[in-house]
């Protein structure tokens, strides 16, 4: 039955895609006629009233963080844990593909302004956080030498050649520790990922200010500022001391971030963005290896992306 709820709800997911699709392009069609019938002369500074809507993609960048993991046996602190993204590469059947839109690290935002230059804006920003494999880091903290048995009862597969191949090396995390040990992240140790991903579901307020304007009032370059927040939903693949899973999409903490980008209106219908997120992230309930295992961090990012729009 399990099988059978999932299997509708990815069908369902499909379908929604689909849908956005159909709409994109619905509005695409429908603001080029409504362009080209509309006789009032507008200009690009004219946007009370007007929806924006736009898609790109983006490379993230993030700080240090100290992992805390907890659960049933143990409670231990990986320090100055380093981390990156996870940008897909350039396919066109990733890229140009509806029902693959989601596997890019991608950028959606739907913005409306109350004003010709405020406007509030909600979206998602999809990224991937995957700790590099091979650094050392310093830990402290308690683990039950029976959790570190416990876990090889049920290794993954990465985990288990390692530990065939190095089996003290896990060893060394048992018992207490008071923060001055160094231990090397491997399989049997950690893996670590928030691929599917790390999204940041923000509500921002923005405004827009002119920088260039043609002579005609249909293009020209704009700067855009926004400042936000919103919640951050996980799906978190972890593997704690050998033993974890791919887990469900879970509400794992919130983000505050600050946006500013050079924009390129053309024909005061449509618009290219280039731009930088920053911002903090603080996720206080990561779901880890099953049951009440969980983990929390906080860390900063840097977001650059480069998105297209529409003005409806």
């Amino acid at each position: 039955m399990f099988r059978s709820y999932q299997s509708r709800n990815k069908q369902g997911i499909v379908s929604l895609k689909h849908k956005i699709y159909f709409l994109l392009i619905c509005s695409f069609l429908s603001t080029s006629i409504w362009a080209d019938e509309n006789s009032t002369p507008l200009t690009i500074h004219d946007k009370k009233g007007n929806w924006n809507i736009q898609w790109g993609y983006n490379r993230s960048y993030y700080t240090q963080s100290d992992i805390n993991f907890r659960g049933p046996g143990y409670e231990y602190t990986l320090k100055g844990v380093d981390a990156k993204d996870k940008p897909e590469s350039f396919k066109a059947e990733v890229y140009l593909n509806p029902s693959k839109f989601e596997i890019p690290q991608y950028n959606l935002k739907v913005s409306y302004f109350f004003t010709d230059r405020f406007f509030l804006a909600f979206g998602q920003d999809h990224m991937k956080y995957v700790v590099t494999q091979g650094q050392p880091v310093k830990y402290s903290g308690y683990i039950d030498p029976g959790v570190i048995a416990k876990n090889q009862m049920a290794l993954s597969l990465e985990s288990a050649v390692f530990i065939y191949l190095f089996p003290e090396h896990v060893q060394q995390m048992a018992g207490y520790h008071g923060g001055d040990q160094t231990i090397t992240l491997t399989p049997d140790i950690l893996k670590y990922e928030h691929t599917d991903g790390l999204n940041y579901l923000f509500l921002d307020f923005g405004w827009i200010t002119p920088l260039y304007t043609a002579s005609d009032g249909l293009s020209g370059i704009s700067l855009v500022s926004t400042i936000g927040a919103g919640p951050v939903v996980c799906r978190s693949d972890v593997r704690v001391l050998g033993k974890g899973q791919n887990n469900n999409f879970h509400l794992s903490g919130y983000g505050v971030s600050g946006y500013v980008a050079t924009r390129y209106e053309f024909s005061r219908t449509y618009f290219i963005e280039f731009g930088g997120k920053g911002g903090y992230i603080d996720l206080t309930d990561v779901l880890t290896s099953g049951g009440s295992n969980r983990a929390s961090q906080n860390f900063g990012f840097l977001e650059l992306v480069l998105s297209g729009g529409i003005a409806i």
